[in-house]
């Protein structure tokens, strides 16, 4: 078997979605006897963690060549030419290169200009297999002429994820036929392009037992609580800033109603996870959503507006009993580390 070198952000302390799906990688991969050595591409210095990276993978492309599989996981611009930079090195010593493409930014730069899709598919010529996360994505590379194998791949929850899950799946979550009052629980870095404000502005159009609950910080923290100020919904919203651990995993368990109408995902770790706790999603359907949140498990929104997440809000909140288990079915088939990374594992042998 060869070695398994992973060039990525920081698998654990890190915020997002490639943090995230890290852990359940790393669960799956160990479970399955394979030990990666990791390759911190980035951090709080970027230009002294480009350079220990640099010389890092030269040493471990030296060392093991053809004997070793590089993966490359990339995010926007900085990060693909960062990524383009240490990955020619382990390509000319012999090593299987794998890129890994976790931005949503990746589609804008192949759908822009004709000179934005010839830099995109420089970025990515060291590689010799690319993962996507979901069919769109695969759809879309080869649209755009990427002759690359391609490998479709969604990310995993982590092992407590799937755990969690499966006491789902054991015992539903018990579920009122009267509710007093419907927890809807937002989690998401406060940036533009997750339709947080749209959430927000949706609970004027819903009854007065609707509560939100915002997890998340960002830049838009500011402007979203002046919203909430602005239309008078302070009794009914609660900003709880960035959450992790226990506390997360508390506030996913007290949901009624995950929602998040990002149009700025790849993927959507925070989705999976919230199946996990038998939560059902309301999402907007764009690209690659729609190949994660499907009807059995919630609803998508057609237009970015806050009509129609209030409208699917009420309509999943008259019939939860309709989602009920199909969450955690979904996790424990498609989105654990060890199915995930069974992918891998091929790569690898």
């Amino acid at each position: 078997m060869k070695q398994l070198i992973i060039v990525a952000t920081q698998v654990t302390g890190g915020k997002g979605g490639i943090s995230s799906a890290l852990v359940g990688y790393i669960d799956g991969l160990n479970e399955k006897g394979i030990e990666p050595i990791i390759v911190t591409s980035h951090g709080k210095n970027m230009v002294v963690s480009w350079f220990n990276a640099f010389f890092k993978i030269m040493l471990l492309s030296i060392k093991y060549r053809n004997k070793a599989v590089f993966w490359f996981h990339c995010g926007p611009w900085l990060s693909l030419f960062r990524k383009f930079t240490l990955a020619v090195i382990p390509r000319l010593c012999g090593a299987l290169t794998i890129g890994h493409i976790h931005s949503p930014t990746f589609s804008d730069y192949l759908q822009t200009s004709a000179m934005s899709r010839l830099f995109t598919k420089l970025s990515i010529s060291p590689y010799q297999h690319l993962i996507a996360l979901t069919p769109w994505w695969k759809s879309l590379f080869i649209k755009h002429s990427i002759k690359k194998t391609i490998t479709v791949s969604g990310n995993p929850n982590n092992q407590d994820y799937c755990d969690i899950a499966q006491q789902y799946m054991l015992n539903p979550k018990p579920i009122a036929k009267d509710k007093k009052r419907i927890q809807i629980l937002t989690m998401a870095r406060l940036v533009e392009g997750k339709g947080i404000d749209l959430v927000i502005k949706s609970l004027c159009k819903l009854p007065e037992h609707f509560q939100l609950v915002i997890a998340g910080d960002g830049q838009l923290a500011s402007e979203l609580k002046s919203l909430v100020n602005q239309i008078d919904l302070s009794h009914r919203v609660t900003f709880l800033g960035w959450v992790a651990g226990s506390q997360k995993q508390a506030l996913l368990s007290q949901a009624d109603i995950f929602c998040l109408p990002s149009t700025y995902d790849s993927f959507g770790m925070v989705f999976i996870e919230a199946m996990a706790f038998d939560l059902p999603v309301v999402a907007y359907d764009w690209g690659p959503i729609k190949d994660v949140v499907t009807p059995e498990v919630g609803l998508c929104c057609e237009q970015a507006c806050s009509n129609e997440v209030a409208a699917h809000l009420l309509t999943i909140s008259h019939d939860l009993t309709r989602y009920s288990g199909n969450g955690p079915k979904r996790v424990l088939t498609e989105y654990t580390p060890q199915v995930v990374c069974e992918n891998i594992a091929m790569l690898i042998r």
